[in-house]
């Protein structure tokens, strides 16, 4: 007779742990790999593929000729040369901004509290919603912010905000930019909270003035917040949607179409399911060398 297998009341308490340790993980594993891990590798085996979303059934195998299409559209160069600029404008202004903001409101009073309070909304609004506040503010027709411009004299004609090839870019990274900062003001005040008030005090007696605490203290400290926010930023702004495609779709003339613009184009109004998966792959390529370049980077000069 065949031995069954080992019951569970004859392992050892130290077995029965890890045995009880991989039955409750087991959930969490496979939500974890139905719903990133294979879905990236059937991004990765599409894009050798000719897959195109009105015929899924029949998917060929064409190596790397998606990839030679990629690096040859005129298009995926515009969105990355968009997506890198927008990103990093974006994200260092947004930072800028939020340290400024944070050093002010470093200090325990309700009146801060509630100014604190009252910045967190425009990172809590959906990105949809401050999409339309912006051409609302921004139209050329009855906009408040070219009625303000006109009145004051600093223009002479109501200026195309996300309706100018020329503008459209400035305008998202603002839009982007006010709806970025109150995270790196929270995130900074957070770290703020964290700086032994003994050092200031003792940096303080010894002399140095408001800046000199800033610059050798209190930038030092900050410096490992700063570089979770700004690389979270970073891959954040890339995955970046609703409000560009909101406010101009990637237009006019694609000066807006970042690569998750591009992708959705290609997708569904091409129905180029291959190309757009070579497009993914090199994404999250960029993003894994960016990242690690960037932590590096910070790395060595601790």
């Amino acid at each position: 007779m065949v031995t069954p297998a080992i019951k569970f009341t004859n392992l050892s308490l130290e077995q029965r742990r890890k045995w009880f340790g991989l039955f409750i993980s087991l959930p969490a594993v496979v939500t974890i790999f139905s719903t990133i891990f294979y879905p990236l590798m059937l991004g990765i085996v599409s894009s050798f593929q000719q897959v195109r979303l009105t015929q899924l059934s029949d998917t060929p195998w064409i190596g790397f000729d998606n990839y030679v299409k990629l690096f040859n559209d005129r298009y995926f160069w515009n969105a990355l040369k968009n997506t890198a600029i927008f990103t990093t404008v974006w994200t260092f202004g947004a930072a800028l901004i939020g340290l400024l903001a944070a050093v002010l409101l470093n200090r325990e009073n309700r009146s801060n509290r509630f100014i604190a309070g009252m910045l967190l909304i425009p990172w809590i609004l959906p990105p949809v919603a401050v999409a339309f506040i912006f051409r609302t503010m921004a139209s050329s027709r009855n906009g408040i912010i070219n009625e303000v411009l006109l009145n004051f004299g600093l223009i002479t004609r109501a200026l195309k905000f996300f309706e100018s090839p020329d503008m459209v870019g400035a305008s998202v990274i603002g839009a982007t930019m006010w709806i970025a900062f109150p995270f790196f003001m929270a995130m900074l005040l957070a770290g703020l909270k964290t700086i032994p008030q003994d050092i200031i005090e003792a940096s303080t007696i010894d002399g140095a003035n408001a800046w000199q605490r800033f610059l050798y203290i209190t930038l030092p400290s900050l410096k490992g917040v700063i570089v979770i926010s700004t690389t979270l930023s970073v891959v954040w702004g890339f995955n970046f949607f609703d409000l560009i495609y909101t406010v101009s779709k990637g237009g006019p003339l694609s000066r807006s179409e970042t690569f998750v613009i591009l992708a959705q184009r290609m997708a569904f109004d091409q129905a180029d399911v291959g190309y757009t998966a070579a497009l993914g792959v090199v994404w999250l390529l960029l993003l894994l060398v960016a990242s690690y370049t960037y932590l590096r980077q910070m790395k060595v000069m601790s």
